[in-house]
């Protein structure tokens, strides 16, 4: 879990935003129940993975890797034909 926190910058007369620095916070807790981290074991075992954190990124990776796609969900519309106006 990150979070910014703006870093003074001081400039006579100019008004620039100041930019935002990153800290880093490296725990987060969280609740899961028993057969939830039963699950985060064994991807971790069989995947040879090395925390939770890394079982749940290959969790999202492969959640996104086999979404569905959105390709033709307009099926009704009109093919797009380019006539020079656009």
């Amino acid at each position: 879990m990150t979070r910014t926190v703006p870093a003074p910058i001081k400039k006579a007369g100019i008004r620039i935003p100041a930019p935002a620095v990153t800290v880093k916070n490296p725990r987060a807790p969280v609740q899961i129940l028993r057969s939830t981290k039963d699950w985060l074991d064994q991807i971790i075992t069989e995947k040879n993975l090395r925390s939770y954190d890394e079982a749940i990124m290959f969790l999202i990776q492969e959640r996104q890797r086999h979404m569905p796609s959105d390709f033709g969900v307009f099926s009704d519309l009109e093919p797009y034909t380019c006539n020079g106006e656009d």
